[in-house]
């Protein structure tokens, strides 16, 4: 076969004739997946723009404010990758470091911010929990600066299209890019023993305490409520997490597609995290009724009573739920729902 002539390609200096083909293939396929997952950002913040709208003219306050960040910093950074990877914007190195510096700042700090406020409501009375948790979050910020100092950006080829290379070892940005993963886990099974606690029946060795942490059992119906609805959310960061570990430490995945779940699982992370927080200021997920001052009231012998009026228009009023103690030897948490007569 004869060598090939490159001015008799259509388009000589499109950014995949200077790859492999196995290389094109792989940037495909990785620059789909972070189209694909700034699609779906997109489609979620859409979908709850009303949602949005009313939570922040009823306040301000610091939980909003990281709320607000986290979802414009995820949308910056998905953004400034897919432009990244697929437009000739050239200056590559510098896009690189620009797009990445949202990574850290303006995405994974304040999107774990907000796990931490769920386990803060949950351990409001246990300061060392809230304190090494605290300590945890201020471990991420200062592992995710170094995100962009691991990454560097270069043109492919003569074209002003861009690439990311690996500044070290890719082991080393792996571990890194990692650390959001392992506090969001822990923050997942923090809360969840928590839940566990307020459980009818206590639960008889490690097989029974996992039955109980992740499908609720022995859990009274609202507190099962609170795991499906709040854990549930956290426990797809550790699905989408793990297959973003997967391939980041295979040995046998190629170069290009290591990176293939890295948009996607910042994405997730910020739509689940984002949407525990809208649920919970909107009263559908009430971390309150679990935490360590409720709990607090039911270890005297006396069962927690929610009493959960509805409108008259026969729509649930979230806000209407009151929390009371009544003296039961039973269950630890019972649910009372008054209806108009």
């Amino acid at each position: 076969m004869s060598a090939l002539d490159m001015t008799a390609l259509p388009n000589p200096l499109t950014p995949l004739a200077f790859l492999s083909p196995e290389e094109a293939y792989q940037t495909t396929v990785t620059n789909y997946a972070s189209i694909g997952a700034l699609a779906v950002l997109i489609w979620d913040i859409l979908d709850n723009a009303v949602t949005d709208y009313r939570l922040v003219i009823s306040g301000l306050n610091l939980t909003m404010l990281v709320y607000i960040a986290s979802r414009l910093g995820v949308l910056a950074y998905l953004l400034g990758s897919a432009i990244f990877s697929t437009a000739p914007i050239g200056h590559c190195a510098l896009a690189d470091k620009v797009v990445n510096a949202f990574c850290p700042t303006f995405s994974a700090v304040p999107t774990a911010l907000l796990f931490f406020f769920r386990l803060r409501a949950v351990y409001n009375r246990n300061r060392r929990v809230v304190a090494a948790f605290f300590v945890m979050w201020l471990g991420l910020v200062v592992s995710a600066v170094f995100i962009p100092l691991g990454l560097v950006g270069r043109a492919i080829g003569p074209t002003a299209y861009c690439e990311e290379m690996l500044a070290v070892d890719n082991n080393t940005v792996a571990i890194v890019q990692t650390v959001p993963l392992v506090y969001d886990t822990l923050v997942f099974f923090a809360i969840s023993w928590r839940l566990a606690q307020v459980a009818c029946v206590a639960p008889k060795g490690a097989r029974a305490s996992l039955r109980t942490i992740a499908l609720g059992t022995n859990l009274p119906a609202f507190s099962r409520s609170l795991l499906i609805d709040g854990q549930a959310y956290y426990l797809a960061t550790l699905v989408a997490g793990a297959v973003f570990a997967g391939l980041a430490f295979s040995p046998s995945v190629p170069g290009p597609l290591r990176s293939l779940a890295t948009d996607p699982y910042i994405a997730v992370i910020n739509i689940m995290a984002c949407r525990v927080y809208r649920r919970t200021r909107t009263g559908l997920i009430r971390e309150t009724e679990i935490s360590t001052t409720t709990l607090a009231k039911s270890r005297t012998g006396s069962a927690i009573v929610f009493h959960h009026t509805q409108g008259e228009q026969g729509t649930d009023d979230a806000s209407s739920v009151n929390v009371a103690t009544v003296p039961n030897g039973g269950c630890g948490v019972e649910v009372e729902k008054t209806l108009p007569v």
